[in-house]
């Protein structure tokens, strides 16, 4: 199946925590292009803004010239999916024992699938996102029936 290039968005960008905000909104406004229904559009900005934290951390990498993060997105037939990649191993636990583990199990709930993976191009960790554009089964109208009588049986 052939990709037209609408439908598809590929970012390099330095792996900086300032230019996330930006991305995300230009993420989240190529997915409603596709199709992505509100809910959608939501939980792709929400999934990505987390991977990126994952992947770059929240006060950006350590690294004095740190590598680039990867966007790329792409709509395969009723499904958008998102890769997000950084030559990092991922962000290792705090000092005080809380990690990322929280964001990650965020990004599996909002997603139809997600994916850990190292880079197979080069050192670093890749972040697989998909959801579905299918549109949601419309929900069968809640049958009305007259309410029934009361059988009270307290005197009155």
């Amino acid at each position: 199946m052939a990709v037209s290039a609408a439908a598809r968005f590929d970012r390099m960008v330095p792996a900086a925590p300032d230019v996330v905000g930006a991305l995300r909104r230009e993420l989240r406004r190529w997915a409603r292009r596709q199709g992505a229904s509100p809910p959608v559009q939501a939980n792709v900005a929400l999934a990505f803004s987390e991977a990126c934290a994952s992947v770059i951390g929240v006060d950006g990498s350590s690294d004095p010239v740190p590598g680039p993060l990867v966007v790329q997105a792409v709509v395969a037939g009723d499904e958008l999916r998102l890769r997000v990649s950084h030559r990092s191993r991922g962000v290792p636990p705090s000092a005080d024992g809380l990690g990322y583990g929280f964001g990650l199990a965020l990004i599996a709930r909002v997603c139809d699938r997600f994916e850990v993976r190292r880079r197979d191009d080069r050192p670093g960790t890749a972040l697989l996102m998909a959801f579905s554009l299918a549109p949601e089964p419309e929900p069968e109208p809640a049958r009305s029936s007259p309410p029934r009588p009361s059988r009270s049986t307290t005197p009155r």
